[in-house]
């Protein structure tokens, strides 16, 4: 995967391919910089270092980026505990249940629960 400390003039976006959230934020991205960087995290699997250096930059917990509507979620995840790294590992292996896209700028990072967020970074 790719490394997540960026230029403060570089997007990083964190984003499934074929969700509407991810393609209308990278539309919002380029209008912010020429250089938006796509990682796909239902190819590229991100490494348990990388997704903590996410976590710390959006200041969450793993388990707030999952979305709870989602089948899989409901039906194997919803009303258990486990620990943050358990979390993560969740997330991991199963990036289809993250919520929304993730955009980093610099040492920014914010969860684009809205694709216009985006403006916020």
């Amino acid at each position: 995967m790719h490394k997540t400390l960026t230029k403060s003039d570089e997007i990083q976006l964190y984003v499934l391919k074929d969700c509407s959230k991810s393609k209308k934020a990278f539309a919002y991205a380029k209008s912010l910089s020429n250089k938006v960087n796509t990682i796909d995290i239902g190819k590229t699997r991100g490494t348990g270092t990388i997704w903590r250096s996410i976590l710390t930059k959006l200041n969450k917990s793993p388990k707030e980026l999952f979305d709870k509507s989602k089948p899989y979620y409901q039906a194997n995840i919803r009303g258990r505990d486990f620990e943050d790294r358990d979390w993560t590992n969740l997330l991991m292996n199963n990036p289809e249940l993250l919520r929304s896209p993730i955009a980093i700028r610099g040492n920014k990072a914010i969860l684009l629960d809205n694709p216009t967020d985006i403006f916020k970074i």
